[in-house]
């Protein structure tokens, strides 16, 4: 496998034409770190002026492709014409100058072989709710060191693109992707790692919208519920021995 630090930087992100406010602030924070960034647009009839004439920006209207929702994200995968660190960003948080170096430098830590992440989280026991039993490790908070946990939060992850050659279009659902990603990841050996970093380290321009996907599934956690079980069977299975999720506290 070569390097990661030899491997281009490539940035992928699906956003709303209802989001075009924090998406214009937020854009010009990822585009300077990567070599490339893959824009899948929802809701615009048009690729908006201010994507226009871009350099190293390939868009695309999901209106004209498979509706995918968020997870045309993911369709740069098959686009990518070398072995590439693949960083999803979401169109409401602010990222700092060191993002990209310091998440492929977390996964240079485990040689590429995990799916790092900022937002965590651990399913705790009874394990009947994906939204009440767990502990989470939020995005804004410190993390001391590296740290293991059952799930990150795809908007604000990094992985190899031939360690984890994800298809959307084989999914089942579109619309929650932090479970599918990780039962992804650990199917293929891979663990969830959130990445150290100090309190603040990402900004968010906004938080619990009205379209968000976690407000969605609050409403009804159930079939989440059924996803979390079936990948906290796969350790249980044996899968991954050794793969430990840190204690909580």
């Amino acid at each position: 496998m070569t390097a990661i630090d030899q491997l281009p930087r490539v940035a992928t992100i699906a956003s709303l034409a209802r989001r075009e406010d924090s998406f214009r602030q937020m854009l010009p924070t990822i585009l300077d770190q990567v070599h490339h960034t893959f824009i899948a647009l929802g809701g615009y009839p048009e690729v908006p002026a201010f994507l226009r004439g871009l350099e190293r920006v390939s868009v695309f209207l999901c209106e004209r492709g498979p509706d995918l929702g968020a997870s045309s994200r993911f369709l740069c995968l098959e686009q990518l014409p070398r072995p590439a660190v693949v960083l999803v960003v979401d169109d409401d948080i602010l990222y700092p100058p060191d993002y990209a170096a310091r998440m492929a430098a977390g996964l240079a830590d485990f040689d590429g072989e995990a799916l790092m992440g900022v937002h965590g989280r651990i399913f705790m026991p009874p394990h009947a709710s994906y939204g009440e039993h767990a502990y989470s490790h939020h995005f804004q908070a410190a993390v001391k060191t590296s740290t293991h946990v059952h799930e990150v939060g795809v908007g604000t992850c990094a992985f190899l693109s031939e360690r984890l050659a994800v298809d959307p279009r084989a999914w089942d659902r579109y619309d929650m992707d932090d479970i599918v990603m990780a039962l992804e990841a650990q199917k293929r050996g891979l663990p969830r790692i959130i990445v150290e970093r100090e309190q603040g380290w990402l900004r968010p321009l906004a938080e619990n919208q009205d379209d968000s996907l976690w407000r969605k599934m609050r409403a009804d956690d159930s079939e989440q519920s059924r996803r979390m079980r079936l990948l906290l069977s796969l350790y249980r299975a044996g899968q991954d021995a050794g793969q430990d999720v840190a204690p909580v506290g």
